[in-house]
């Protein structure tokens, strides 16, 4: 038993001590994460979304998490990238060109939290008359 007595507290400082290193070496969220989390839990808090309020919570802790490690990033050109290549499933040039330009100047409303964001175009055909 004496020695039992020495190691538990000896273990335990030494767990105190990593467990400080490891929060030292977390960055702290920068301010924007910080206030997108604050926005986003307020999103959770008021079931302003479609997710239940664990589900959502979690989701914003896991963003703010990501955010603190650096793994957050802006798709940019990525994304618009994706958007060309989705309109390759088209079979002819012209279809596949009506594609890219609904993709880059429609006008655009919905959400993807709302189901879906959805693209409008408009294309005016005259017809000659006979």
């Amino acid at each position: 038993m004496p020695r039992f007595a020495f190691i538990t507290p000896a273990l335990t400082a030494v767990l105190l001590a990593a467990s400080a290193t490891a929060m030292a070496q977390t960055p702290a969220p920068s301010g924007d994460a910080r206030a997108r989390y604050e926005q986003e839990r307020e999103k959770c808090m008021t079931n302003n979304t479609q997710d239940s309020l664990a589900t959502c919570l979690r989701e914003a802790n896991n963003a703010l998490d990501a955010s603190r490690k650096g793994q957050l990033s802006n798709p940019g050109p990525a994304a618009s990238e994706n958007t060309t290549q989705r309109c390759e499933a088209f079979q002819t040039a012209a279809e596949q060109a009506e594609c890219v330009r609904r993709t880059q100047s429609s006008s655009v409303s919905g959400s993807v939290s709302g189901g879906g964001v959805l693209r409008e175009s408009v294309t005016t055909t005259v017809i000659p008359a006979k």
